[in-house]
């Protein structure tokens, strides 16, 4: 059984969330939910190494009790906060392994404070409709030490671990795959973790544009509301706005009132569970539809086993 199945687990400050799924007759569908809040919460910045390792396990260890995982393959999102992510345009010509030197040169001197041998860096495309230039891409670093970190916390428990996303790319991603828009269509997603959102404009179902916003920034709201208004919009992109959600951590009434009210757009909360569907005979009953868009995370990182 464990060779078709896949748990993927969403890592906050506060909560530890899971979804497992199974394949069965090559469709996924769920099969165990479940969460743990955390406290005191994960400083993931301030803590050492054995701290975090210790708050994990005690998460992990009250899954096991109240609702346990069945599978030993493991994937994991992480806060957004604890990624470097930046849109850098490339030059074409170059291969791949000059393109990664290219983009580890840019984040040296945007980030001198890190040392790029520190950092596990991707890079992905970005459709080319919105920035200036042919060729951006969006890359992503994460500091390795978490990876170091979920490499033992899997060891302590036998389970391999298959993949780690940063939160809001993973649902972004999952979004995009299941929610096929129309041809020349615009999208957009926004992602809400405890100190950062992150905004997502996506044509044909392909990124195009992507920036965080700080919490930390009083002004985080309005900033976002004039990257998302109609106007800006419909002065750098010619495709047809199809839809606007919303998904991640607490989302409440008032996050969402300020967006639609300032940018004239009707957003969407994501229901993962019913982009995924459930096992038949599995049933949700320790966790609110209010929560269900906060697992939506867990739920894509998941579904990406093969």
């Amino acid at each position: 059984m464990n060779d078709i199945r896949c748990a993927g687990i969403n890592l906050t400050n506060s909560w530890l969330q899971f979804v497992e799924v199974e394949k069965i007759s090559d469709q996924i569908k769920i099969c165990n939910i479940g969460q743990t809040f955390i406290s005191p919460l994960i400083n993931f910045e301030g803590n050492n190494e054995a701290r975090l390792l210790e708050q994990l396990q005690t998460a992990f260890d009250e899954i096991k009790i109240r609702n346990p995982i069945s599978s030993t393959n493991v994937s994991f999102t992480l806060p957004p906060e604890l990624f470097i992510t930046l849109q850098l345009p490339y030059d074409a010509s170059l291969n791949q392994k000059e393109i990664r030197e290219e983009f580890n040169w840019e984040i040296s001197q945007l980030f001198p404070f890190i040392p790029v041998e520190d950092l596990a860096i991707k890079f992905y495309d970005l459709d080319n409709s919105l920035l200036p230039g042919r060729n951006n891409a969006i890359v992503v670093g994460l500091n390795k030490k978490y990876l170091i970190l979920i490499k033992k916390f899997c060891l302590n428990n036998n389970l391999t671990p298959k993949l780690v996303d940063n939160a809001s790319i993973a649902a972004n991603s999952f979004i995009n795959t299941y929610h096929l828009s129309d041809s020349n269509s615009l999208t957009v997603n926004i992602y809400n973790a405890r100190n950062s959102i992150t905004l997502f404009l996506n044509i044909d179902s392909k990124p195009a544009y992507v920036k965080a916003f700080q919490k930390k920034d009083d002004e985080f709201i309005n900033k976002i509301i004039n990257e998302i208004s109609l106007e800006n919009i419909k002065g750098t992109a010619t495709q047809r706005l199809r839809s606007a959600v919303l998904t991640g951590e607490d989302i409440g009434g008032d996050l969402l009132y300020d967006l639609q009210k300032g940018t004239g757009l009707e957003f969407e909360k994501v229901n993962p569970f019913n982009i995924v569907g459930l096992k038949s005979g599995f049933h949700i009953s320790e966790i609110s539809a209010e929560q269900f868009s906060s697992f939506t995370s867990a739920t894509a990182i998941a579904s990406r086993f093969n």
